[in-house]
């Protein structure tokens, strides 16, 4: 997943605002900020999730895109559209892995939808554990 946090003029703001997003080599995940997650609710977000084995290798991509309708440190809720409507999907609280779209057309290869100019865009890469080993019973 790309770390993303955004700064401008010296002062702290989130993707959700406008400025400058700038990459964030921490791994651990910040404190989540109510102030700036409710500056994407309402936004229309294209959302990519990876899915890859416990060896890094890729087994399936989805795309989905909708409206933010919830944010909290329980997840940010988005209120899905075209195939998927009706439905919902709550991401992780980690604000850097949404970052502002720019303006165009985004093809979805996952759904064949075309998605024109959504105000933001997350991108998910989930991994599967290592398989448990099986210890033999003596």
């Amino acid at each position: 997943m790309a770390a993303q946090s955004g700064t401008t003029g010296g002062q702290e703001k989130g993707p959700c605002y406008d400025g400058a997003i700038m990459a964030d080599d921490s791994s651990a995940p910040p404190p989540f900020d109510q102030a700036i997650a409710d500056g994407c609710l309402g936004k229309y977000i294209l959302v990519g999730v990876t899915y890859l084995d416990h060896q890094g290798r890729e087994t399936r991509h989805a795309q989905f895109h909708g409206v933010i309708e919830k944010v909290s440190p329980d997840g940010i809720t988005v209120s899905l559209r075209g195939v998927h409507e009706g439905q919902s999907w709550t991401m992780p609280p980690d604000l850097r892995a949404i970052s502002s779209a720019r303006p165009g057309v985004y093809n979805l290869r996952s759904t064949g939808e075309r998605v024109e100019n959504p105000d933001l865009l997350a991108t998910w890469t989930i991994q599967d554990p290592p398989p448990k080993q099986q210890v033999p019973i003596p």
